[in-house]
């Protein structure tokens, strides 16, 4: 019987299970949900302990094991399944008697929880690992797609240099589009950094304008062999941190557009003595800035010889067999690329199939005219750079840099002649009350478009030029991608004998044909667009036709500066929009009376022009005027009973005058001047041409000049009675000397009177032939260059006064051979320009010696006389003599001598 008990226990028995498990799920619920809160805490317990295992293993740069992160992942699935079991059973019992679920679904939710149960149990069995993180897998170097370079190697040894020592952890390489910036990086990373053994790991990023912080995570997480599954980026940051730090790295991020904020990405930036390194390029210099880049590497065009060798590689050798006639152009072609790389390669390309000497000379003449008609120019190269251009954050911006793209290719331009034309064109508003202020803020945009790599520094920090193949990105842009040829009508420096045909100026915007050998404009051409005319340099150029202007009426700007034009056009009223006009350096001696129909005009510039005739009212009519320059110029102002021409108070009806250079004649217009403070207050040059009346100047402290506050220069030229120059800048001003913290306190401001002429820079004295120069003390504290020309009556360059030379003989007589009496009247004076002086002797009198601790150029032309050069503390770069001149001077000291022989420059003329 027990036998046959056994048989029948084993049969029913997964039957009876059965039975008992389906009775249960739907008699017990409660106590599964129960049984699996307990499982999944326990779970929950064993999962932190083993989450804090990890943490500490990534800490130390190590990362979780497959088998863990897999378990991690199933317990995160688990108990979301059992929260919403949970949930479920918990809504359940919130429901009335009547509406409480059948047995079917009790059953089903028992069920679940039990079979979630069993998996937390599982999960729990398989918690136990023997260890939970390994050592990151990852590549330490990657080699990157490298081209033979040309001319880099100065620079790659100079960032090998910036990588090896410790003083520099982040370095910043900046430049224009194409100049090389990355095949510089690529060609580092391939030879100077694969296969250094004390860096960990090189990770080269090409960031890009539209990256993302999560893509450099990415990219930098996949390289050190992390996984960012189911992480903040906040959380990546502190994992990177916790990683990088532990190594030695160098991170190259390449195209920057943008400064980055390696804290939020979680990179350390290395600290002094790191062999971790930070390398980004970047098209901008204020990226660098930005960033705290404590070393910044420019990269420069290519020399002409490497420039020739990159572009002859990329034409192909058939350049170097071809005939010598084809040389030249293809030089001249290889000179069009202006040492960019980019387009060296992309010009080189094109010509590779170009064979005779037209097909070279006709390459030339598309990169002056329309340079996008190469083939590849536009999407090799100019779309590459119109990412800077749009780059630029304001339209003004972009309009400066368009604006620049008037001026011959790689010619040297003044920032204040693109400025006035952009104020006259209305790009520059005039939102400032003075005119530096305005010309502050054009200095400001040409600053910006430097530092974004789309401008260069010209000679000096007042001059700026343009990159060939910018000009040529500009001139696209303008052009509306080359659709429109003739919507900027450029044409500069090229040669012109004639102007191209009226028809072609029809649809023009802007025109430019500056520096060619242009001599009349007979046609009328009708332009309603035109807002720009460029004119200038035409040396030839002497006559426009009558009614040239009658068809402009959009024009803004009008140039035709440096032409040999006597007169203005009939028709000039018609410019009823022209609010910019350079006459400068023309031969015009008498202004139309139609110029007062110019209501609009805010710039006239009439400096160094033949100017005698006026018409009355003309400049009275001018009531928008906001600069008007006339030095070297009209100069016959009638004040009273002086004077034959204007009426000095139409100057002073100009009630929006910001800025005047200004001619004078006479004693009463000088006086005049000076009270008017209006006038006075505005005035930037001056200049004092053959004034019989004048006897004596005095300099800074006389009150003619307390009311010209922003005077910069003094030209002083034929007046023959001129006897004295006097420096006595020793007047003491109302103001004490204080602390800058001293000028506010207690909420009370503190006035304090500016010296005089604290803004002079320049001084010309010239053709004044009893003139002498007398110190009588203190000094003119701003001057930087002084110009003295044939003042033939002129001894001594500094005469002491008459108590200054009876001390200077004292001091000598009781103290013999002791140092002479040393002055110093202009301590920031860095050019002394001496011409024309048959009786200068001596720089001063044997009593005393001139210090000149600024001065940087001298220049001596024609001064026979002068046998002694004795200068005190003078920091010179540059003496500009004839040799002879130098050689028979005579030295107290030949070490002195010797050290002035390498500054001699004979080309003085």
């Amino acid at each position: 019987m027990e036998f046959v008990a056994s048989i029948v226990d084993t049969a029913f028995r997964p039957l009876k299970d059965y039975f008992a498990r389906t009775f249960g799920y739907v008699m017990s619920c409660a106590d599964y949900i129960d049984a699996l809160g307990h499982e999944v805490d326990e779970l929950k317990s064993k999962r932190d302990d083993v989450k804090r295992m990890v943490d500490a293993a990534e800490r130390q740069g190590m990362e979780a094991t497959s088998q863990v992160k897999w378990w991690l992942e199933c317990v995160a699935r688990l108990e979301d399944a059992a929260a919403r079991i949970h949930a479920e059973y918990q809504a359940r019992l919130q429901l009335p008697p009547d509406q409480a679920p059948g047995l079917r679904a009790t059953y089903r939710l028992s069920q679940r929880a039990d079979e979630t149960l069993a998996e937390a149990a599982g999960l729990k069995d398989k918690g136990d690992f023997h260890k939970v993180a390994d050592e990151l897998v990852q590549v330490r170097f990657e080699e990157m797609p490298s081209a033979p370079v040309v001319g880099m190697d100065e620079m790659l040894q100079e960032l090998h240099a910036c990588v090896r020592g410790g003083d520099v952890g982040v370095v910043g390489v900046y430049g224009m589009g194409g100049i090389g910036k990355t095949a510089l990086l690529h060609k580092f990373n391939n030879d100077f950094l694969i296969g250094s053994q004390d860096i960990n790991v090189v990770i080269y990023i090409q960031v890009g304008r539209e990256f993302s912080l999560d893509d450099i995570q990415k990219v930098i997480g996949d390289r050190l062999g992390l996984s960012w599954e189911n992480r903040t980026p906040k959380e990546r940051a502190g994992v990177l941190y916790r990683v990088l730090t532990k190594m030695n790295f160098v991170l190259l991020l390449d195209d920057l557009w943008e400064p980055l904020n390696f804290r939020m990405l979680g990179i350390p930036v290395p600290k002094h003595n790191s062999k971790s390194k930070i390398i980004v390029a970047t098209r901008m210099e204020d990226v660098c800035n930005r960033m705290d880049v404590r070393r910044k590497l420019k990269m420069e065009r290519l020399p002409p010889m490497a420039a020739w060798e990159l572009f002859c590689d990329k034409v192909g050798e058939h350049l170097v067999r071809a005939a010598p006639e084809i040389w030249r152009p293809a030089r001249g072609v290889a000179m069009k690329c202006g040492g960019l790389p980019l387009a060296l390669i992309t010009v080189g390309r094109a010509m590779a199939s170009k064979h005779t000497v037209k097909e070279w000379k006709h390459a030339i003449t598309v990169l002056n005219i329309a340079p996008w008609q190469l083939l590849g120019m536009e999407l090799d190269l100019l779309m590459p750079l119109k990412s800077s251009y749009d780059n630029l954050p304001s339209d003004k911006l972009r309009l400066c840099l368009l604006y620049c793209s008037l001026f011959p290719e790689d010619f040297i331009i003044s920032k204040d002649w693109v400025i006035g034309y952009c104020i006259g064109e209305g790009f520059i508003d005039d939102l400032y009350t003075e005119m530096d202020e305005i010309y502050n803020k054009g200095h400001d945009l040409l600053g910006d478009l430097e530092i974004a790599s789309l401008l260069e520094k010209g000679k000096d920090d007042e001059h700026i030029s343009m990159h060939p193949m910018v000009r040529a990105m500009a001139l696209w842009i303008a052009s509306e991608f080359g659709t429109k040829e003739t919507k900027w009508l450029v044409r500069a420096w090229v040669g012109l004998k004639e102007a191209p045909g009226a028809e072609k100026w029809n649809e023009a915007e802007r025109i430019c044909f500056m520096r060619n050998n242009i001599v009349e404009l007979y046609e009328t051409p009708n332009c309603p667009l035109l807002k720009t005319l460029m004119l200038q340099n035409n040396a030839g150029l002497k006559k426009l036709c009558d009614g040239f202007f009658q068809f402009m009426p959009s024009l803004r700007v009008l140039d035709l500066s440096h032409t040999s034009i006597t007169e203005l056009p009939s028709g000039i009223s018609a410019l009823v929009q022209l609010q910019y006009l350079d006459l400068y350096h023309t031969y015009i001696k008498s202004l139309p009376r139609e110029l007062g129909s110019l209501v609009s005009l805010r710039f006239l510039l009439l400096s160094h022009m033949p100017l005698v005739m006026i018409p009355g009212g003309v400049i009275d009519s001018l009531k928008m005027l906001q600069v008007l320059y006339m030095d070297f110029s009209y100069g016959d102002w009638k004040v009273g009973e002086s004077g034959n021409g204007v009426d000095f108070q139409e100057l002073e009806s100009l009630r929006r005058l910001k800025a005047i250079d200004i001619t004078v004649q006479s004693v009463e217009a000088l006086e005049r001047l000076a009270r008017s403070y209006r006038l006075a207050g505005t005035t930037r040059n001056l200049m004092i041409k053959a004034c019989g009346g004048l006897t004596k100047i005095e300099l800074p402290s006389s009150h003619l000049w307390k009311t010209m506050t922003n005077l910069k220069r003094v030209w002083i030229a034929n007046c023959s009675n001129l006897a004295e120059v006097i420096i006595d800048g020793s007047e003491e001003t109302d103001c004490p000397i204080l602390d800058p913290c001293d000028f506010m306190r207690m909420g009370e401001v503190i006035e304090c009177e500016q010296p005089a002429l604290d803004s002079l820079q320049g001084i010309i004295l010239q053709s004044l032939l009893k003139v002498k120069i007398v110190y009588r003390g203190g000094c003119v504290e701003n001057l930087s260059s002084l110009f003295i020309w044939y003042c033939l009556g002129l001894e001594e360059l500094i005469t002491l006064s008459d108590g200054d030379q009876e001390a200077a003989a004292n001091e000598d007589e009781q103290a013999a051979g002791t140092t002479s009496k040393v002055i110093t009247p202009f301590p920031k004076l860095k050019e002394l320009y001496l011409q024309g002086l048959p009786n200068l002797r001596a720089l001063s009198s044997s009593a005393c010696m001139l210090r000149f601790p600024s001065l940087k150029r001298l220049k001596i032309v024609d001064c026979p006389s002068l046998k002694r050069l004795k200068l005190v503390d003078a920091e010179l770069k540059v003496i500009q003599c004839a040799r002879d001149w130098f050689d028979g001077l005579e030295w107290d000291d030949d070490e002195v001598k010797a050290s002035y022989e390498p500054l001699l420059d004979e080309r003085y003329e």
